[in-house]
């Protein structure tokens, strides 16, 4: 089913085919562009043959005419309408053109994948993926500091609070968009929180970043 629409006028459809009698009525309905008329021509004729020969056509049949039933009509193919209306005057044939033009573009098209991510395969030392965890854990409590600073001086304008702000507006969410890189990184490590080593600690909060104890303003180590 298609959604055509010659000036104001919706033209019926029917197996890929469009109404001509629909199309003889958006031109005007003047009795010497009947339809019937246009299909007498020698030269429609020729046209209706050459369509039938082509192996391309995807129409079964180029013209069908439906007497009786809800759609009484003669439908064409979308070549004999663009030929039907180019006979009844240049300007209706520019605005037929442009209706079956606007419709394919709204046709559905197959939507392009998007490209996979590119992927890249590097060995990191254990001491390598250690300091990165350091240094997530060291910009977190940087991060949390300066928020609270922002909150407490602020609001009293001058250089060091503005700079404050820009720094948090710039690396505030760095933490949070580095941590799933982090738990995947260091999925084989072991954690054994009952040993007071910083590593053991760090790596317990890097797998659960909300098990973090806030007291004074400062951030520690559960």
């Amino acid at each position: 089913m298609t959604n055509l629409s010659i000036l104001k006028t919706s033209i019926r459809s029917l197996d890929g085919l469009y109404s001509l009698t629909d199309l003889h009525k958006a031109s005007g309905g003047d009795e010497k562009h009947k339809p019937v008329l246009f299909l007498r021509l020698d030269q429609t004729k020729d046209l209706i043959s050459e369509i039938e020969n082509d192996k391309v056509q995807i129409c079964t049949l180029p013209v069908k005419t439906v007497r009786g039933g809800k759609n009484p009509s003669t439908y064409a193919c979308e070549e004999l309408v663009l030929a039907y209306a180019t006979w009844i005057s240049p300007k209706f044939h520019l605005v037929v053109l442009r209706a079956f033009l606007a419709m394919h573009r709204n046709e559905p098209k197959q939507i392009a994948l998007p490209e996979p991510p590119k992927m890249y395969q590097r060995e990191l030392t254990e001491k390598e993926m250690q300091d990165f965890c350091w240094a997530w854990y060291g910009l977190r409590n940087y991060i949390e500091l300066t928020d609270k600073l922002q909150k407490q001086f602020g609001g009293f304008g001058g250089d060091y609070a503005r700079a404050i702000r820009q720094l948090n507006e710039r690396y505030g969410n760095l933490p949070q968009e580095m941590l799933p890189t982090l738990q995947r990184i260091t999925t084989e490590f072991n954690q054994d929180i009952t040993h007071g080593n910083g590593w053991n600690r760090i790596i317990y909060n890097v797998r659960h970043p909300n098990a973090i104890i806030r007291s004074g303003g400062l951030v520690h180590l559960f």
